[in-house]
């Protein structure tokens, strides 16, 4: 019984996560077809690349085919049901030409036996391994990860891993500070600036490494990181808590001292309205008796009156002394005074007075 022989089948599709257009450049490449051609074989409908290997050789086809990021399938050849009848052959030295359908990507080498001139021959041993390749977006040729250059078309590739001029420029600004540049280098204990942020001591180390990065050549860079393409998400993660929690820090230090401020104010403010009854009993009763009252007590009313976070007291000519209480913890014991005196026939209380800070104080009693 003879060896049974497979068909070497694009499907027409690519791999999970491959671009269709990255693909096509890298087929198109490899079996040294036109960009058009290697286009067309992705465009769903099945191709036969090879016919009539056995399964090694068929393997082999597939494994090559499979780098650029193709679909490929090994279909065995349906057995004939009878034997074929005998053919004379003219030569025997010379046997008839196999003819397959598709003919148009079908090369008829063996890559057992012409490796060189194979185009999609499978890989030698010394083959780049896949995470060491890169492919280049002009001719779709295979790279060495770290190549600046394309050994194919020489056109000049991208950067890849961390750049040295971006973690320089990190490390220079403001963000040095915080460690962002580690962070960015994909290294954890980037964690330590940000603790010791407060100091200056991030800030002078982080100065000391924009220079030396600057300083160290590209070949030493790219060897050191290079290969990394990022950094690990739980790193963010506590870099944006951090950095969260240093925002709401900030914030809470301004708005906090700044709604005290404003609470203080309010009840001071309160305080000189609920003043203003009193004003009025004095001024009534200073000219209904021409006298004026030198302690509350001469008005009849008790010696010390209380108002909502305040006392009062009046003292020699109907100066009024108010005193914080515990209320207003933040200006307890402080003094407000309310002085009388007349201006055109007009009473004017000056408010001028005490040892109440000016800031607590409404525009017109500020001294």
């Amino acid at each position: 019984m003879s060896e049974p022989r497979y068909n070497v089948i694009l499907t027409g599709a690519i791999q999970p996560g491959q671009d269709r257009t990255a693909v096509a450049a890298r087929l198109a490449n490899l079996m040294k077809l036109p960009q058009e051609k290697a286009q067309a074989l992705l465009q769903g409908t099945p191709n036969k690349v090879k016919g009539g290997v056995d399964e090694a050789t068929g393997e082999r086809y597939r494994a090559a085919l499979e780098k650029s990021g193709a679909v490929v399938e090994l279909q065995a050849e349906p057995a004939l049901a009878t034997p074929p009848e005998p053919q004379l052959e003219p030569m025997a030295t010379a046997p008839a030409p196999q003819v397959e359908p598709a003919a148009d990507t079908e090369q008829d080498a063996d890559p057992d036996t012409t490796p060189d001139t194979t185009p999609y021959a499978a890989p030698a041993d010394d083959h780049l391994h896949p995470d060491e390749i890169r492919y280049c977006s002009h001719c779709g040729g295979e790279a060495p990860r770290l190549a600046r250059v394309c050994p194919h078309c020489k056109r000049k590739l991208p950067t890849l891993g961390r750049s040295r001029e971006v973690a320089a420029l990190l490390a220079f600004l403001p963000t040095g500070s915080w460690g962002i540049h580690r962070f960015y280098l994909g290294q954890w204990w980037g964690i330590f600036y940000l603790l010791f942020s407060w100091t200056l001591i991030p800030s002078l180390v982080s100065l000391v490494e924009f220079v030396v990065f600057l300083c160290t050549s590209r070949e030493k860079w790219d060897e050191k990181h290079g290969h990394k393409s990022g950094s690990s998400a739980w790193v963010w993660l506590i870099v944006g808590l951090f950095l969260m929690v240093m925002v709401v820090g900030i914030l809470a230090a301004i708005a906090i001292p700044a709604y005290q401020d404003y609470t203080v104010r309010a009840q001071v403010n309160q305080t000189l309205l609920e003043a203003e009854d009193i004003e009025l009993e004095v001024e009534d009763f200073i000219q209904r008796t021409d006298f004026v009252p030198n302690s509350a007590i001469d008005m009849g009313l008790e010696e010390v009156g209380q108002f909502t976070y305040s006392s009062w007291v009046m003292t020699e000519n109907a100066v009024i002394t108010i005193t914080f209480d515990d209320g207003v913890s933040v200006i307890a014991g402080e003094t407000l005074t309310l002085v009388p005196y007349l201006q055109d026939d007009q009473f004017i209380w000056d408010c001028t007075g005490g040892t109440l800070v000016s800031k607590y104080r409404p525009p017109e009693c500020r001294p």
